[in-house]
């Protein structure tokens, strides 16, 4: 899990405090979990093809970090859902593949 210390920027942080600063990133950790819980459900979602919990899952882990596979199951489970429009904007949300 990739985390940036807000204050100076340093990347791959692990620890709860930023290895360059020293910058508090407990809070940093603990959403990025969240987010990494809520996609496995949107996993488990998808592959039980339930297309509305795969998109509220899927929206629920965007809404705590930006990821490239929680925009992507969006795509699928608004596409799925017959939603041409969000779909679309899922996809664009994914960058390119």
């Amino acid at each position: 899990m990739d985390i940036r210390c807000p204050a100076c920027n340093k990347a791959n942080q692990t620890e709860h405090l930023c290895s360059r600063c020293g910058c508090d990133l407990t809070r940093l950790h603990e959403t990025a979990g969240a987010a990494a819980a809520t996609l496995r459900r949107a996993r488990e979602a998808l592959h039980a093809a339930d297309w509305e919990e795969t998109l509220a899952w899927a929206r629920k882990s965007w809404t705590l970090r930006h990821t490239t596979e929680a925009a992507r199951l969006a795509c699928l489970a608004a596409a799925a859902l017959g939603h041409t429009a969000p779909a679309l904007r899922w996809h664009q949300a994914a960058g390119p593949s």
